[in-house]
């Protein structure tokens, strides 16, 4: 029986395309829940959920077979939707045993139009439930990572952005106030939120969140995508102000300056992404009456202590023993008559800030107010800065702790590896196997000897050399010194011949002769040193073996032969008068 042909089936082949491009949608996905939804059709039209199903697609053709159990043909509990008898079977096949299965392949025209539209929704469903896992998967992982996108749809509430794979949606409280986007337009947000419901996963984007800006510097400021300079805090309100506290783990490195950038093109670049919102970037500090004071500029703090029931009626005590041991109590920040406006700011965006950024409760005070209530600022400053410092004591204190801790826990993962990685080795096996080695005596033929070893001592005299060589022979008469072959009598490499024998040679042929001078004492015996050079050079003198007494004297007789026969001792040949030649020449 033939399966069905999908080799001319141009609709299935443009959805698998479809699929595959524009949804994003592995095809095997696709085919597999194919699958699934045809034999879930046909169990249906049988009406037997639990029968065994296989779909094959194969090139360009599927099959579906039902798989039927062999069983006895006089069994009790026969069902013609799971099993077959015996007897039918070995007429399908002649080897089959009970407990096989047999398949038959199904006539898929036989199925009703309406059980293949049950597969075709299923199919959609399943779809439309791999999309939306796939979108949450892809971007839930990247909540608060800057994103750009591209403007499809401008609503009064909402702005639809194209980001990949799927659409992001702009709102309106996440946007900047005022600011003017077109369809079409190129813009850059952070993912604020991602979430998953019945109709499909859903991404929020924003500008208006703090973070917005934070990743922004992020990009231009390169300093702190290394590390060497952090963002410690940051406030917003989008479309108003920005505050910033920055700290610098590298003494050597500006952390205020490293954000502005040269002649500021860094935090302008910054601003004209957030249409020329104002950003004030400011040195982060462990003390929080500095950090506050910082904060609040432009406005001039005169002085920073505790809230207390005087400055603030709906205090208590518990309430501030609470607050004191989560280490969020109030504050109280003392400015001029003249400078509470600028401390507060337009509309309170100023005081809102710092409120922000602290994540304390500030409440700003006039010079004046303090002196009606009769509070003693400079001892409750003293108070609060001596209490600052126990703070700053016991978080350093902390953290080390942590630090401690850290390594504790990195140690005995370490030490767990090496027991887990044990060869077997003690400390004790490993100082007898040292002892072994120092003990061990290798002895090493000179025939494997890859190169000889070369020293750079100089040559000792030839007195010596015996010497030395008797004291080693007496010194040590058990020491087994290899047997070497007898040595060659040394003769030069190569037999040079200088133009000047040429010349006496040529004389003594033609029995010219040539009268002669006595020649110097002093400069016979320079040449003879250089002749003795010349020898010497024929052979390495950093390798120097050693030899035995015998061959000492052999070695200095064939020397002393080689000098009487040297043609350097012919009286006949007159030096100074072949220089003169050779000077004329």
């Amino acid at each position: 029986m033939s399966g069905i042909s999908l080799k001319n089936n141009k609709n299935f082949i443009d959805g698998m395309r479809l699929f595959e491009e524009d949804r994003k949608v592995d095809p095997e996905f696709v085919l597999d829940t194919l699958k699934e939804a045809i034999a879930k059709t046909y169990q249906k039209h049988i009406d037997a959920p639990e029968a065994a199903v296989r779909v094959v697609i194969d090139k360009n053709e599927m099959h579906v077979y039902h798989q039927l159990t062999v069983v006895e043909d006089d069994t009790d509990t026969f069902d013609e939707t799971l099993d077959i008898l015996l007897s039918d079977a070995l007429q399908i096949n002649p080897e089959v045993k009970v407990g096989d299965i047999i398949e038959q392949e199904v006539d898929f025209n036989e199925i009703g139009r309406t059980s293949i539209n049950v597969a075709k929704q299923m199919l959609k469903q399943k779809i439309k439930e791999y999309e939306k896992q796939r979108v949450y998967d892809e971007y839930k992982d990247r909540e608060y990572d800057l994103i750009s996108g591209i403007v499809k749809t401008i609503e009064d509430k909402f702005i639809l952005v194209d980001i990949k794979n799927t659409i992001g949606i702009l709102l309106k409280s996440e946007q900047i106030p005022g600011e003017q986007v077109h369809e079409g337009q190129s813009i850059k947000c952070v993912i604020k939120e991602v979430s998953k419901n019945s109709k499909g996963s859903q991404v929020v984007l924003s500008r208006a969140d703090a973070v917005f800006v934070k990743r922004l510097f992020e990009k231009e400021v390169p300093e702190i995508a290394q590390g060497l300079v952090e963002i410690k805090a940051i406030a917003r309100e989008a479309g108003e102000r920005t505050k910033m506290a920055v700290y610098s783990r590298n003494d050597d490195v500006d952390a205020i300056g490293a954000c502005i950038g040269p002649r500021g093109s860094r935090v302008q670049a910054v601003i004209s992404e957030v249409k020329g919102e104002k950003i004030d970037v400011f040195e982060w500090n462990e003390d929080i009456g500095e950090l506050v004071k910082n904060a609040l500029a432009p406005a001039e703090v005169k002085a920073c202590f505790y809230a207390s029931e005087l400055t603030d009626p709906e205090l208590t005590e518990e309430q501030i023993e609470k607050d004191t041991r989560f280490n969020k109590r109030p504050l109280v920040v003392v400015v001029d008559d003249d400078k509470l406006s600028i401390a507060i700011g337009k509309r309170g965006k100023n005081a809102k800030l710092a409120v922000k950024l602290t994540n304390r409760k500030i409440d700003i005070m006039t010079q004046s107010e303090i002196d009606e209530l009769g509070l003693d600022v400079d001892q409750l400053v003293a108070e609060f800065k001596e209490d600052q410092v126990r703070i700053i004591k016991e978080r350093e204190q902390k953290k080390f702790l942590e630090l401690q801790e850290e390594a504790a826990r990195r140690k005995a993962e370490f030490e767990e590896e090496l027991a887990q990685n044990d060869t077997g080795f003690d400390e004790t096996t490993l100082e007898e196997m040292d002892e072994a080695k120092v003990e061990e005596v290798v002895e090493i033929p000179v025939e494997h000897l890859e190169e000889p070893v070369k020293e750079t001592v100089e040559e000792p005299a030839k007195e010596d050399i015996k010497e030395e060589a008797k004291e080693e022979t007496k010194a040590e008469p058990e020491v087994i010194k290899p047997k070497r072959e007898p040595r060659k009598p040394l003769t030069p490499k190569t037999e040079y011949k200088s133009k000047f024998e040429d010349f006496a040679d040529g004389s003594k042929k033609e029995e010219i002769k040539v009268e002669t001078k006595k020649r110097r004492k002093k400069d016979d015996e320079d040449r003879r040193v250089r002749a003795e050079d010349l020898e010497r050079k024929e052979y390495d003198e950093k390798f120097r073996p050693v030899y035995t007494e015998e061959e000492l004297d052999e070695i200095e007789a064939m020397e002393q032969e080689q000098e009487e026969n040297s043609w350097i001792n012919d009286d006949d040949i007159d030096f100074d008068e072949y220089e003169d030649y050779y000077e004329e020449n």
